[in-house]
């Protein structure tokens, strides 16, 4: 199933184009201090200042959390917990990729985060 369905293909591109939203979105919130990953499996790392590279521990709890209320499953990882995880299925695409992006993007733009956004 893998090989006839192509999923290693569709997790390479959905995944590349899922990292290339997340790279955007760190362009207009400073909360977002690396992007990392290949493929499906990808980190999201939190920081409160990047110059200082202070874990976002709380902000990346938090994050999750109104995550799930949206409906989008992600988790905090990493030593000090400010890493948000994303790993979605194998047969996850570009659409629900966006609806991903989407929802990160209203999150992120919470005053609850007390993060503004740079302009666009």
């Amino acid at each position: 199933v893998i090989r006839d369905e192509k999923l290693q293909e569709n997790a390479l591109q959905t995944g590349a184009h899922l990292r290339a939203g997340l790279m955007s979105l760190k362009e207009r919130f400073p909360l977002i201090g690396d992007v990392r990953g290949l493929g499906l499996f990808l980190g999201l790392e939190l920081v409160r200042d990047r110059a200082s590279l202070a874990p976002a521990a709380e902000e990346a709890s938090y994050v999750v959390e109104r995550l799930r209320d949206k409906r989008v499953l992600v988790s905090t990882d990493g030593l000090l917990r400010n890493v948000i995880k994303i790993k979605p299925p194998l047969v996850f695409g570009h659409g629900e990729a966006d609806e991903v992006l989407s929802r990160f993007e209203e999150v992120l733009s919470e005053t609850a985060l007390d993060c503004p956004a740079s302009p666009p």
